[in-house]
């Protein structure tokens, strides 16, 4: 299983081609940059990455149809492909803080919707769009011929929540990125993917699967747990019930739930403790749904990267936070060896 890094918004185009520039000296995959409101754009952050590198791959994570079209997409991905040699991905989903930041809906249909969107920037990366695409959501009226298009094929990902539209990306697009899904139901999702998969056309190219994990492993296990409770009101669907159950009993998971405000307040004030809320219960979630700890957790954390590989994914994406430079060089000379 190969290993990919998530990169915070707010990292300077410099700044992420600094840390890909290491990475692809560590062996790492890819460079995911975080496609978020108010911050630097997802695609052009990638620009001086595309320059100074070979191999690494370059990827947006994850963009919404209903905040720009898929043809807008598909236009800034090949150009980045193009400038890459065909190193450029993006991975498309339904969207949410941007979403609700520029007051924007999602249609009744949101699965159908994400596929036309899919198949409208496949088809360009793939320079099949010469015949207009008739959809129902979405639509491209004049032949689109990419004529222009010299490097390989651009990458597409779906990212997935929920089975139908995990099954129906893993019959679509070129990967699937299931999101926020702990060890402990990675299994029934890969039953939705690989239904997924067993519809694809023949001759289409092997699936990829990939899945956002959040990395907080530091030399200092306290500030790794800080950092980790900071983050936890956006894990796990933002702390879905369903999911906080599979670490805490009934009554703390309502717990959570009752508390959730403080969370998002321990992630705005960056403290890191929630009002209200017993360290243990959020040091129990941090382990369960992130990797969280210190230097000694490594061997822990290694091994849930190969149950994610023993299920089915070919790779996993490591979200870091504060401190990348640092995060990277763990990963790279501990995780990535461990796990070719």
């Amino acid at each position: 299983m190969e290993v990919d890094i998530i990169l915070e918004p707010n990292l300077t185009p410099t700044q992420v081609a600094e840390l890909g520039q290491a990475a692809e000296r560590m062996g790492i995959r890819a460079i995911w940059t975080s496609n978020y409101f108010a911050h630097w754009d997802a695609f052009l952050s990638l620009v001086p990455l595309a320059q100074t590198t070979k191999r690494i791959k370059l990827g947006a994570l994850a963009v919404s149809p209903f905040e720009m079209h898929p043809m807008k997409i598909a236009n800034a991905l090949l150009s980045l492909n193009e400038m890459s040699d065909g190193r450029a991905m993006v991975a498309m989903g339904a969207g949410e803080g941007n979403l609700d930041a520029m007051v924007l809906h999602k249609p009744p249909k949101i699965v159908r919707a994400v596929r036309e969107a899919i198949e409208i920037v496949r088809k360009a990366a793939h320079r099949d769009l010469a015949t207009p695409y008739k959809g129902e959501d979405f639509s491209v009226d004049f032949p689109c011929a990419y004529d222009w298009l010299k490097a390989p094929p651009a990458f597409v990902y779906g990212t997935a929540y929920r089975a139908q539209m995990m099954r129906m990306e893993a019959r679509v697009a070129d990967g699937v990125f299931v999101g926020c899904t702990p060890p402990e139901i990675i299994e029934p999702a890969m039953v939705e993917v690989n239904a997924g998969r067993a519809k694809r056309d023949a001759g289409a190219a092997p699936l990829r699967v990939n899945t956002f994990w959040a990395w907080h492993i530091k030399a200092d296990a306290a500030e790794a747990y800080r950092e980790s409770t900071r983050e936890l009101p956006w894990r796990a669907r933002k702390l879905d019930p369903e999911l906080v159950g599979l670490y805490v009993s009934p009554e703390e998971t309502q717990l959570v739930r009752d508390k959730f405000d403080a969370y998002v307040a321990a992630w705005f004030d960056r403290s890191g403790k929630p009002k209200g809320i017993p360290e243990s219960i959020s040091k129990r979630l941090c382990e369960g749904l992130t990797s969280t700890g210190g230097l000694d957790a490594l061997d822990r954390e290694i091994e849930r990267f190969k149950r994610f590989g023993r299920a089915g994914l070919t790779e996993i994406a490591l979200r870091l936070h504060d401190d990348p430079m640092d995060a990277l060089k763990i990963i790279g000379e501990k995780v990535v060896p461990a796990l070719r």
